[in-house]
This record gives structure tokens, sequence and C-alpha cells, in this order.
């Protein structure tokens, strides 16, 4: 039986994330290969000290959105009918 599961590595232990639907005790052969967030990280690292790429800026926070405001939005979407028929009409306008 040949399957593919994802594993979390922990206190020297490799733990399935999944039940493994084989008996207990069986020997099984194990490839380790990175997750591809991992595989990502290392390749924008190769890329930024090769001077090919350059850091971001960091971007403004977004300021919360207040009850108030999203009251007011809810009330302009609702006087405007169903975003479908606002859609179609846009589309015959073209």
């Amino acid at each position: 039986m040949n399957e593919t599961v994802t594993a979390v590595y922990e206190h020297g232990v490799l733990r399935p994330l999944m039940p493994l639907h084989m008996p207990e005790r069986t020997h099984v052969q194990i490839c380790i290969l990175a997750e591809p967030a991992e595989d990502r990280q290392r390749v924008r690292q190769v890329l930024l000290d090769a001077g090919i790429i350059r850091s971001r800026q960091a971007e403004e926070p977004v300021e919360p959105v207040s009850e108030a405001q999203i009251e007011s939005a809810a009330r302009a979407l609702a006087a405007a009918g169903p975003l479908s028929e606002l859609v179609l009409a846009e589309r015959g306008e073209r």
C-alpha cells in the first residue's frame, strides 16, 4: 500500500495528522518532503540575497470598520436592490 500523509514532527516523533489504515507495528519507508511554504521562503531568501528582488515596504495597518459604518453600508446596499440586478443593468449599458 502506498499512501501520502501529512505529519508533524514533535518530541522526536513523526505524528500523522490523519489516521493510518494499517496494522500496528507495520514497517514503512518515509520520504521527507518540505512543505511548499518552506520551499517558497527558501527561494525568496535566495532571490533577496542575490539582489534579484527587494523586500516589500511595510504596509500601513488598516483601520477597523465601526459598527456604524457597517450599518450605513448595509443600508446603502439594501436601498440599491439585488446585486444581480445591478450587475445585469451595468452589462446592459455596454
